[in-house]
Order: C-alpha cells, then sequence, then structure tokens
C-alpha cells in the first residue's frame, strides 16, 4: 500500500513514523516549504501524546531540549492565584507533559523520519497544487519552486498540511480562509531565570488579554531557561511596534518571579500573528483521501491540544489502517472515532477552554481578591480543569489505562514473548523432576501447547536448559535474601514469564515492579489467572520498551523510590541487545539505585558463540526473529566499567561449588557448551 502525506509539520511526520511502527514502509511525506519548518516556537504535549512519542521510540531524544512541566498556574493580572494543578508525572501520570521548541520537535521526528524510512522519504519544496479522486485511486500533484509538477498516484492520502491546507481546500472548495477571533498574539523566546518550580506555565488574564510564559529548554550549565512567551491582545489594542504594544498592556502585570520588561527586551525577535481556527467539517474522510492535525481540526491555542491531538491523530489513523482489511474502511473508522470528540474540543477552545477560569475570575473579581474562594465555589474551578481533560482525554484515568496504539509490537516483539513461554516450559519440565533444582510451579500454567512445541523444537535444534534454571535458582535466592534484609522494591526488567512475586511468599510490604513490552505481562496474567489470588505484596505491571526513555518515568510514577534500595532483575534479556543498549540500561539503572541495592543478571559468555556445539541453536533463534547478539569474555570486568561491583560466575564455577551462599547445581545443568554467566552485583 503506498501511502502519501502531505505536510511535513508534527501531524504528517508523526503519521510517517506511526505507519512505519504498524508495518507500513512505502510512505512519502511532501513539504510546501524548502525545509522543514525552524521557528522556534514554545508547544506543551499532554501525557497522552507522550505515550504515543515514548512508545514510538522518540522521548530520549525530545527530552535532551526540553522540560518536563510540573504544574499549571493561572493568575489574574494582579499575581493573585485563581488555579494550580500539578501536571505529567507530578499528577501522577504515568508519562510526563513536555514544553518543547516547535523547532526541536520537528528536527526529531524529521530525523527518524528519514532514519527509519530513508532520506526519500521526505521531500521538500513540494506543494499539493491538485488532486484527483477516482474509486480505489488518488492522484496529488505537487509542485516545486521551479514550477515544474509531478503526478503521484497513492493508495492513501493524509493531508497533514495544517490550517491552509491544500487538501482540505481540494475538498471543501468553497470554505475560504480560517475565522479569527479579534485577537492579535505576540510571541518569542528568551533565555532567563526559572520561575517558580523552574518549570511551571504561568497563564495570567482578564476577560480579553491573556500572557502565557513556560520553560521550554534549559542551559544545563548556567541552569538559565529558554522561555517561551505569549502575549494576547484584542486587535484593536495591537499595534506596529511588537514590544511597545507588549510593554504598554501588560507593564503593570505581575506575573510570578519573572521581569516582564527584560523578557520582552532580550527576545531577539517578536512574531505577530492573528488566533485563528477553523470551522469544525462534518466529514473528514472521502474514499481513500483524510485529513490530521489542523488541516482536520484548527483549534484556538489554549489547553495545549493543538500538537498534542496532532500526535493523538496520528497514531490512531496508523492503527485503523493496520487493523482494516481496507483502506478506505480504515479511514472511515478512524475519522468516525476521532471527529466528534475533535469537534468538540474545537469549541471548548473557544471560550479558551481551561483558563475559561481567569475569565470568571475577573469578571467576578475585576479588581482583584485576597482568596479565590470567595468567588468561586468548592469544586468549580476543578470541574473546569477535568471536564477539559476529558474532553481531550487525556484525564489521568484514561491515559494510564488505555490500551496500547501500538499494533502488535512487531515480529521482535512476538518473538521475544514467545521466547519468555519458552523458558517458562523449560522451568515447568524442571519442577516435574523429583530431583528438581528449582521449584516453579507456577510455570507450569505458562506452558501452553504452542510454547511447548516451541520448546521441543528449541531443544532439537541444540538449545540448553541449564542457564533457565540455574538462573532462576540464583535469583531466587539472592532477591529472598536482599529482602530479608530490608529491601522493600524489587524491579523485575523484560519480566516475560518470571513468576516470582507469585511463588516467593515475599512480605506484604514489598513492591514488586514488573515492566514489559505491550501485551506480554497482559498475556502472562491471562495464564496465572487461577493463581492470581495467592499474590502476597503489591504486584506493579508496567507496559514500556527498555530500549526507549520512558520506564523510568513510568516506574517512578507508578510508585518506585529512588532513594531506596532496589533489587533490580535483568534475566534473558542481555543476547538481544547491542552493547550500546546493555551500557545504557544498566547506567539508568545504577543511577536510579539507592546504596543498598542488588543487581541480578545473567548474559552469555563470549565462547557460547564460538562453540561449534551451537551453531544450530543460533541460527535456528535467528530464524524466529530473536537472535542472540551479545556475549562476555568478563562479564564481572564489564558490570564494573558500568558503575557496579559484581560478583560473577559461570555455570561451571557454580558446579564446582565457587559461590558460597548458593546450592550447587548438578553437572546435568552445566553441560560444556552452555557457556554462560550470572552475576550478583551493587553499586559501586
Amino acid at each position: 500500500m503506498s501511502i502519501t502525506i502531505a505536510g511535513a509539520g508534527v501531524a504528517g511526520l508523526a503519521a510517517a513514523l506511526s505507519l512505519h511502527a504498524a508495518g507500513r514502509d512505502d510512505i512519502t511525506v511532501y513539504e510546501a516549504d524548502p525545509a522543514v519548518d525552524q521557528h522556534g516556537f514554545g508547544l506543551n504535549i499532554l501525557p497522552n501524546a507522550v505515550r504515543e512519542l515514548a512508545e514510538l521510540g522518540l522521548l530520549d531524544s525530545l527530552l535532551r531540549h526540553a522540560v518536563e512541566t510540573r504544574e499549571l498556574a493561572m493568575y489574574n493580572p494582579y499575581g493573585d492565584l485563581v488555579w494550580r494543578e500539578d501536571r505529567g508525572v507530578w499528577a501522577g501520570y504515568r508519562w510526563p507533559q513536555i514544553s518543547v521548541a516547535r523547532s526541536h520537535l520537528l528536527r526529531v521526528l524529521a530525523a527518524e523520519v528519514r532514519n527509519r524510512l530513508g532520506d526519500q522519504a521526505v521531500v521538500t519544496g513540494a506543494r499539493l497544487t491538485d488532486l484527483r479522486r477516482e474509486p480505489g485511486r488518488t492522484y496529488a500533484v505537487f509542485t516545486g519552486a521551479d514550477g515544474t509538477s509531478r503526478a503521484v498516484e497513492t493508495d492513501v492520502l493524509i493531508g497533514a498540511d495544517g490550517i491552509r491546507s491544500a487538501v482540505r481546500a481540494a475538498l471543501y472548495p468553497g470554505e475560504g480562509p480560517p475565522s479569527g477571533n479579534g485577537t492579535v498574539m505576540y510571541r518569542g523566546t528568551a533565555w532567563g531565570e526559572g520561575f517558580l518550580t523552574g518549570s511551571s506555565m504561568a497563564v495570567l488574564g482578564d476577560d480579553r488579554r491573556r500572557l502565557v510564559l513556560y520553560p521550554i529548554d534549559t542551559d544545563e550549565t548556567t541552569g538559565r531557561k529558554l522561555i517561551n512567551w505569549v502575549a494576547a491582545v484584542p486587535a484593536e489594542e495591537a499595534g506596529e511596534e511588537s514590544r511597545a504594544v507588549v510593554l504598554r498592556r501588560f507593564g503593570d502585570w505581575r506575573p510570578p518571579g519573572v521581569d516582564l520588561a527584560r523578557l520582552v527586551g532580550q527576545t531577539p525577535e517578536v512574531y505577530t500573528s492573528p488566533m485563528i481556527d477553523r470551522d469544525p467539517l462534518p466529514q473528514w474522510t472521502f474514499g481513500t483521501v483524510t485529513l490530521a492535525g489542523d488541516a482536520a481540526h484548527a483549534m484556538y491555542p489554549a489547553g495545549s491540544n493543538g500538537a498534542t491531538q496532532a500526535i493523538i491523530d496520528a497514531r490512531v489513523l496508523a492503527w485503523h489502517l493496520a487493523t482494516h482489511p481496507g483502506a478506505g474502511d480504515a479511514l472511515r473508522a478512524y475519522a468516525d472515532e476521532r471527529r466528534p470528540r475533535m469537534t468538540r474540543l474545537q469549541a471548548d477552545n473557544r471560550t479558551l477552554g481551561p483558563e475559561r477560569a481567569i475569565t470568571l475570575a475577573h469578571q467576578r473579581a475585576p479588581r482583584g481578591f485576597t482568596d479565590v474562594r470567595e468567588i468561586f465555589g468548592p469544586e468549580e474551578l476543578a470541574d473546569i480543569s477535568r471536564g477539559y481533560a476529558a474532553a481531550g482525554q487525556f484525564d489521568r484515568e484514561w491515559v494510564d489505562s488505555r490500551p496500547s496504539l501500538t499494533v502488535g509490537g512487531g515480529r521482535r516483539s512476538t518473538a521475544v514473548r514467545e521466547t519468555s513461554f519458552i523458558t517458562a516450559v523449560i522451568r515447568g519440565r524442571e519442577c516435574n523432576r523429583p530431583d528438581a533444582y528449582l521449584r516453579d510451579n507456577h510455570a507450569v500454567l505458562l506452558s501452553t501447547p504452542r510454547s511447548c512445541a516451541m520448546a521441543d523444537e528449541a531443544l532439537a535444534a541444540g538449545g540448553t536448559i541449564g542457564s533457565v534454571i540455574v538462573r532462576g535458582r540464583f535469583g531466587d535466592v539472592a532477591l529472598t535474601e536482599a529482602v530479608a534484609a530490608g529491601v522493600s522494591q524489587v524491579v523485575c526488567l523484560a519480566a516475560g514469564s518470571d513468576t516470582r512475586v507469585w511463588r516467593l511468599g515475599l512480605r506484604a510490604t514489598t513492591r514488586y515492579f514488573e515492566i514489559d513490552l505491550p501485551g506480554h505481562l497482559e498475556a502472562k496474567e491471562k495464564l496465572l489467572e487461577p493463581v492470581a489470588g495467592r499474590l502476597a505484596c503489591r504486584r506493579v505491571p508496567l507496559d514500556a520498551d527498555l530500549r526507549h526513555g520512558a520506564w523510568p518515568h513510568l516506574l517512578r510514577a507508578a510508585g518506585h523510590a529512588s532513594h531506596e534500595p532496589t533489587v533490580w532483575i535483568i534475566e534473558g534479556l542481555l543476547p538481544y541487545l547491542p552493547t550500546e543498549d546493555v551500557a545504557g540500561l544498566l547506567a539508568t539503572v545504577r543511577e536510579m539505585s539507592a546504596p543498598g541495592s542488588v543487581l541480578l543478571i545473567d548474559a552469555p559468555h563470549g565462547d557460547f558463540y564460538r562453540d561449534p556445539a551451537n551453531e544450530a541453536f543460533l541460527a535456528f533463534m535467528t530464524a524466529r526473529g530473536s537472535a542472540f547478539q551479545l556475549g562476555f569474555d568478563d562479564f564481572g570486568g564489564f558490570l564494573g566499567e558500568q558503575g557496579w561491583r559484581a560478583e560473577a560466575y559461570t555455570l561451571r564455577d557454580l558446579a564446582s561449588g565457587a559461590c558460597d551462599w548458593l546450592p550447587t547445581p548438578p553437572q546435568r545443568l552445566c553441560p560444556p557448551h552452555d557457556h554462560h554467566w550470572v552475576a550478583r552485583a551493587h553499586p559501586a
């Protein structure tokens, strides 16, 4: 299926990445301008969209030049606090809210599109000038700056070309230009000192004017913030000299901790634009042509929903295209899901969304107030906030609990999940032996007919059972010892088929966090439903890809305390990762480890790959999409380089009794060709 996207803005680039993640690769993004937009205006991305960026593997790159927004605070012009609320992880979300320069967001998105789809996937200097639709086919004509045109035949056309969309104009030729509300916005960015928490968003206003300030980047050397500011005034108060207008209309306002005159004076360039939006449309999708982002539902800039909803559009659109047999049906389903909600949100933003509280405060107390409770009922302000969050589907309950829009997780995700259940089969069969070295009765429940068949195939190809059984017993003993010594939180990374939280009888005060790819833990839970009531401690499952940067945020939001000791369990994961990913993972774990923490980890020895006896098994794993790629000749030394003080043992070491706190494993579990390390480590 060929997919053409008009517009390399947030919606278009996010759609390209989402479609690629859902298995599509014949995707081209056309941008009218000669380059992807480099304007550095700030924008906010709410946790519902940050979740999507995290699942696409973009959060780490974005956060290098962004700020995790801690609070939203609203004031009247006198600096009287009308309303404040925590945001992102500080409000209990599993994902942060981030404030970022639009230029940085687009750079990250465009770079990843080119990285994943190739440089040819983004074509700049190509404006859509004609659109023809025929049954089952669409023809889009793009014209360059030199006047030459090219006709592109495509199965799907996505109009993500902004508020002045050419695709929308082709679908609605009589609509005309965007409409305004009689407000002019002045905006800019300048470096300055942080205010309030240092990562706060402040909004001040009366019934006609608004002043918005928030940081979008941090100078790590000086601690100074790049502050984005927007000043909105009625059109009749606007003038040609931007700075003079801003200071004349807002000079006596009192933004908390901000010297407004200095900030405006240090702004390199002040931009002026009208506040405009589009009327809601009765239809987004026409055959195999649809709209997304501002092309579909441009709204006034209130409530941080412009870029946020563009990203959600992209993800929902990709999900429907991946899960419906026909493109037309998929695009209709996408529009049926998104259009009614965006129509309501556009209407909400015409009353300035959550900022309506500021307007009401001015109308009820134009000269200010001593206590906001004098002019608002007990729940009135909270109801405004909650209502707007529900309208935009960024309320915490929905964001944290809704199903993932990641389509299946791809071949690698499925293969790794299958491999985790193969190890459960091995543990279950060991448990049935009279001389079992590891007792895991729960593993039997995970031993489905399919996983048993796969285990038989793996063993027939030369796979071994020793490393699975021995690392399991090694981890059981070390974990039990640490919990007995007082450690009360456990984090199992790539938890897969791990059953310790069910079977070890850990103390009731223990918090046991499990992290794995979306769908893995849910699959395990369904199989373990017969023993769901046997959990003695608190289990906290979290869906995340450990190769990407969102999981520490999720973990902290779920209750992990980095100032308390933690037992970290990383079993069976390292063979699938490149060295740089392992180093990054261990560095993150080290940063989150208080004194007294313990790391339990295993990895293949380098000899595993050099031993001819393992060639058939390695080929088998590669063919299944679960290729082994990492081994260590000196695992203890590697851990030491990553900041860990380790005791590392090969299976042969353990069989010879080298570990005095672990029962010696039998020789049948330590064959000559099962070259494997297990280690217990502490922060150095």
